[in-house]
């Protein structure tokens, strides 16, 4: 089955520790490998893949159609849609909307039914005004050991006021970046911010000097999944930072309707769906949670981002917002670290974009490079730029 999905995995390597993409290829192999199938539902099987990973999956699905298995797609990547499918029905808050023959109707139109309006999303003509000469993060031959995705000696400097973006394939590292400058998994090297030395594997460390993260791994990482919406916002900057505390004689106890009040503004801003702030986010959509990841990190004012697939599992409406988000952040004065499988998404909102390769910067591209350039360097092929290596 991982032979079909064209999955280089070791059939004895335990799942416990590996990326969150593997670890999808897996659950699915599990299923092709059923004996008698006659339907085989796809529930957002692309949403935590790279791009490399997810046209294997889509191979692999037409295979299986040509076996005279039914396959039921579903997803928010339209792209996959009308590579894949033969009809295409579209829902809407829950309702039927339309039903249509792919060779019928294109990924716009698609779109526009998805969300009832027109959405691109697209790059913004002209260069990033708010960006400065002061270096605000500086990485010097950092290496992390999290499980698939090592980290084997990067070299990034980052600007005040930018967004820089982090591509590559699944398992090259980088999400491994995040996850070390934030303590997350085990990292060694020089990491200073602004000016001063960051102590790695600390993560209360980190977030007190003014680093925020929003994981790739929202159920792993980034929820309390048995928790209300408004007490998932407000945990880290009230453990952190005594936000949404009061004194009552010795003892500090949660202000809940300052936690309440901050909580439903932010559930407005990012539209959130959910009944009230005391849902279970355990209750919520996959988008929704990744939402709530979001405004946690948000709550704690930081002056530096670290976002990692902040997009994985939403719709193409949301996607739009969250990275409107990120821009209007952005151009309120903070710096962002976007790290992304989807390279659309990386070109429409970041200064410059690096490409991770077998654990270290294989080097940088402006958002408006070809393709072409792109793909060559996260096969390892490419020159990159006159700053190679480094960034």
């Amino acid at each position: 089955a991982l032979d079909l999905l064209d999955m280089n995995i070791e059939e004895y390597v335990q799942v416990a520790g590996l990326p969150v993409g593997h670890m999808q290829f897996i659950e699915i192999a599990r299923e092709i490998d059923k004996t008698g199938l006659k339907i085989l539902v796809f529930d957002e099987p692309t949403a935590v893949l790279a791009e490399s990973e997810a046209a294997n999956l889509l191979k692999a699905m037409k295979k299986l159609a040509k076996k005279g298995i039914g396959i039921l797609f579903i997803s928010h990547r339209l792209d996959e849609i009308i590579d894949v499918a033969d009809k295409v029905t579209v829902l809407r808050d829950g309702e039927h909307v339309a039903t249509k023959h792919v060779k019928d109707t294109n990924k716009y139109e698609i779109a526009q039914l998805m969300v009832g309006r027109s959405i691109t999303i697209d790059r913004e003509q002209g260069t990033n005004k708010n960006i400065v000469d002061e270096i605000i993060l500086d990485i010097k031959n950092l290496h992390v050991a999290m499980p698939g995705e090592r980290v084997k000696g990067v070299d990034l400097k980052v600007k005040k006021g930018e967004i820089v973006g982090i591509g590559g394939l699944a398992g090259q590292g980088k999400l491994g970046i995040a996850n070390g400058i934030m303590g997350i998994f085990p990292a060694k090297g020089e990491v200073e911010f602004k000016g001063k030395s960051s102590a790695l594997n600390d993560p209360k460390s980190a977030i007190k000097s003014g680093l925020s993260f929003v994981s790739e791994d929202r159920k792993g990482v980034g929820l309390l999944l048995d928790e209300s919406i408004e007490s998932n916002i407000a945990f880290s900057a009230m453990q952190i930072n005594n936000e949404f505390l009061v004194n009552v004689g010795p003892v500090k106890l949660m202000d809940s309707k300052k936690v309440r009040g901050h909580a439903n503004k932010m559930i407005k801003e990012l539209d959130i769906r959910c009944t009230s702030s005391m849902q279970r986010v355990g209750s919520l959509s996959g988008g929704n949670q990744q939402k709530v990841c979001v405004a946690r990190a948000l709550t704690l004012t930081p002056e530096l981002l670290l976002v990692s697939e902040p997009t994985r599992g939403i719709d193409i409406g949301a996607k739009k917002l969250v990275l409107d988000l990120l821009k209007q952040l952005n151009n309120e004065g903070m710096t962002i670290i976007m790290t992304s499988s989807e390279l659309a998404e990386l070109r429409s909102i970041c200064d410059r974009i690096l490409i991770i390769c077998e654990g270290k910067v294989e080097g940088q591209l402006p958002p408006d490079a070809p393709d072409a350039e792109f793909g060559l360097m996260m096969s390892g092929s490419g020159n990159g730029n006159s700053e190679g290596r480094e960034a």
